[in-house]
């Protein structure tokens, strides 16, 4: 199967680690460490955000598709900066707190991308584990409500942009990704070849 189909393949995921039930104890994990340490909605939020893409890349390496994960999330990041760059002191993109470049929300995006990730590959056929990313991923957007960094349509921008870039099929650029790895690896090689053999007992 082509890892330029990102959530094509329904095989059974090798390792335990992603298995549903797996990843939902993981998830309520990070949710009682964030909860007991520092109690407040926005360090659970935090914690989330980066523990929803790290599982989606787990599952996409284990169904052969990280490199394309990678790509995707590289054109996550570029779709968040571009937007708080271009828009500049425009209203849509002040906080609620007074800062700027608020629109989108990148935890959302974040948090939400990696749910889809999720939802649309290891997690198909669970829908009980599916709720779980879901709602984390939901719990994140509040989160940053709550603590008034971004505003509600700043963190639903963000949902739908993790959203779309974890599901929209964009087929030449996960094959422009796959060959750009390629590319790289094969000059790596090369390079690789090209350096000095050591002779035992010279400097």
């Amino acid at each position: 199967m082509p890892e330029t189909d990102l959530f094509a393949m329904r095989v059974p995921p090798p390792s335990f680690l992603i298995r549903p039930a797996a990843l939902s104890a993981m998830l309520a994990l990070v949710l009682l460490s964030a909860a007991l340490s520092e109690g407040r909605a926005r360090r659970i939020g935090d914690h989330l955000q980066i523990a929803l893409p790290a599982a989606g890349l787990v599952c996409a390496a284990t169904r052969g598709q990280a490199r394309v994960y990678a790509g995707r999330y590289l054109l996550l990041e570029a779709g968040i900066k571009f937007p708080k760059a271009l828009l500049g002191d425009l209203p849509v993109n002040l906080r609620p707190n007074g800062g700027g470049h608020g629109f989108p929300s990148g935890h959302t995006a974040a948090a939400a991308f990696g749910a889809s990730a999720l939802v649309a590959g290891c997690l198909r056929d669970s829908p009980g584990a599916q709720a779980v990313a879901v709602m984390s991923a939901g719990f994140v957007g509040a989160s940053r409500i709550d603590a008034g960094r971004h505003t509600i349509w700043q963190t639903l921008a963000g949902a739908v942009l993790g959203w779309l870039v974890a599901t929209v099929k964009l087929v030449a650029f996960d094959r422009a990704v796959v060959a750009i790895w390629a590319r790289a690896g094969a000059r790596l090689t090369a390079l690789r070849g090209r350096a000095p053999v050591p002779v035992p007992g010279r400097p």
